[in-house]
């Protein structure tokens, strides 16, 4: 007798050459083991949500055009500030490695060290909003303003104010915040006043079901920035909102931020990044000579301060050939001799940044990891978590703030090396997000940041080792099961 075999149903035999194809295209990108295996597992256990997912979100894709695009613009404004001319001066006082490593971020993003600069660290919200409206009010010729977030109430209409302001006095004004993080700035009736006033607003990455087949609809421009003339430039985690109202029914404490005021060279690098992103996402844009002058930068300069400040711009995201915020987290922390200390919000590391800090600690550096207790993202807070056991029995000491989302972003490497700006220590900032991240090689700027991580720590409690090790049977589940979508964060 003939052996009869069991029929494959159409649904089931459509799902295994979807998912085999979808597998081979993973493959075929060369991604990170553990995110390639995690698409490859939701591809194949989720029959139609899994390729649905893959299309939506698995290829970290800004489109043609602005793949394309941006190099040249930014080489465009790079040359037309001369910051690529700049001729690195003092770099013999950064110490090794990391001369080698400025030399290359400067290959790939094109902004070198630079040195005529000047800094003030802001803390308090209402501070940070006071100095911007100031300098917005002071402003001349322009007036830039690119964030994730505008939430426009409370001390943020001051702000939106100014700008109005700088408009009627003859000043260029341009908005550009994110499509999905302003949504409530673009669903007000602020955008309308202001281009009534001849403001520029322009939402950065917009967010539409058509866009999704062509690029990623989940890849956002998280940076933050503003810029006043070529005087005087604002970056840091601060999105534009008054901590007293922003997401005041999470429960999680006011958001508490770091943002630095830059006077100096820097401020035109600052400009470069700006002018890239407003000309990408400005609609219909022929992006020619003309159209790169979007803002006056041929006009005189301030003077420049006295002091000399080496600072090197970072700019990252999918529209950078290479994931540099990446490496050179890596680099740092398997090159400190003395101490690493870490402030985020969100702590999804790879194996890679694990196993930095672990051997870290394990030679004999202090590492220090500060957290929130309680973040505004649950799934993101088990991801984190499931790494703790590895991380504590390695000796490296996290502490968990109490004082409100601690939202501030910070790396301190030995005493002189600093890394400041948006990026937060998960996959998403390292390969996924428009970000900013600015290298200060200063003992000076170390010494003010560890003073701010202190008074931090006056409001968090150090997590231990056997403590830890007594949390519920429940929680090492969620822990395990959200470790698994921690590539995908």
């Amino acid at each position: 007798m003939f052996q009869t075999f069991p029929t494959l149903s159409y649904p089931l035999l459509i799902h295994i050459v979807v998912a085999t194809v979808l597998s081979l295209r993973v493959l075929y990108r060369k991604l990170q083991v553990n995110s390639a295996l995690a698409w490859i597992v939701v591809l194949i256990a989720m029959p139609i949500a899994g390729p649905v997912l893959y299309v939506l979100f698995g290829a970290p894709s800004l489109g043609e055009r602005r793949l394309e695009l941006g190099q040249r613009i930014r080489r465009f404004y790079e040359k037309a500030y001369a910051i690529a001319g700049a001729d690195g001066a003092g770099l013999d006082a950064i110490p090794e490695p990391f001369p080698a490593l400025s030399a290359s971020i400067a290959q790939e993003s094109s902004f070198p060290v630079l040195c005529r600069n000047h800094q003030t660290i802001l803390t308090d919200a209402g501070q940070i909003l006071d100095s911007m409206v100031a300098d917005i009010d002071r402003a001349r010729s322009d007036c830039c303003l690119e964030f994730y977030i505008i939430d426009p109430q409370g001390r943020v209409v001051s702000v939106l104010e100014a700008v109005l302001r700088a408009a009627a006095r003859g000043v260029d004004c341009k908005i550009l915040a994110d499509d999905f993080g302003s949504k409530g700035f673009f669903r007000s009736t602020w955008p309308t006043r202001l281009k009534a006033a001849g403001v520029s607003v322009l939402p950065s990455l917009p967010v539409a079901v058509i866009r999704s087949f062509s690029k990623r609809t989940d890849l956002r421009n998280h940076r933050k920035q503003l810029i006043c003339d070529r005087a005087v430039a604002y970056m840091g985690s601060f999105n534009l909102v008054d901590p007293h109202l922003f997401k005041a029914d999470a429960h999680v404490g006011e958001w508490i931020d770091l943002m630095m005021r830059i006077e100096g060279e820097m401020v035109d690098a600052f400009a470069c990044v700006f002018n890239t992103d407003h000309l990408l996402d400005k609609p219909g844009a022929d992006i020619d000579d003309e159209a790169l002058r979007t803002l006056p930068f041929d006009k005189q300069r301030p003077p420049l301060p006295d002091c000399t400040l080496r600072m090197q711009l970072l700019p990252s995201g999918p529209e950078m050939p290479r994931s540099t915020i990446y490496e050179f987290i890596v680099a740092a922390i398997f090159n400190a001799r003395e101490r690493v200390r870490i402030v985020t919000p969100y702590f999804v590391p790879d194996q890679a940044v694990l196993l930095a800090l672990t051997s870290a600690a394990k030679r004999g550096v202090k590492v220090q990891i500060i957290v929130p207790q309680k973040g505004d993202s649950r799934m993101a807070q088990f991801a984190s978590q499931s790494c703790f056991d590895e991380l504590l029995g390695a000796g490296v000491e996290i502490q968990c703030f109490s004082g409100g989302l601690l939202h501030a972003k910070a790396m301190l490497i030995d005493e002189n090396v600093t890394l400041f700006g948006t990026v937060n220590m998960d996959m998403r900032s390292f390969y996924l997000n428009l970000e900013m991240s600015l290298i200060l090689y200063e003992a000076q700027v170390s010494a003010q940041l560890d003073s701010i991580l202190e008074g931090y720590l006056r409001h968090a409690t150090p997590l231990s080792k056997e403590s830890w090790a007594q949390r519920p049977g429940h929680r090492r589940f969620l822990e395990n099961l959200f470790r698994l979508a921690g590539p995908l964060l």
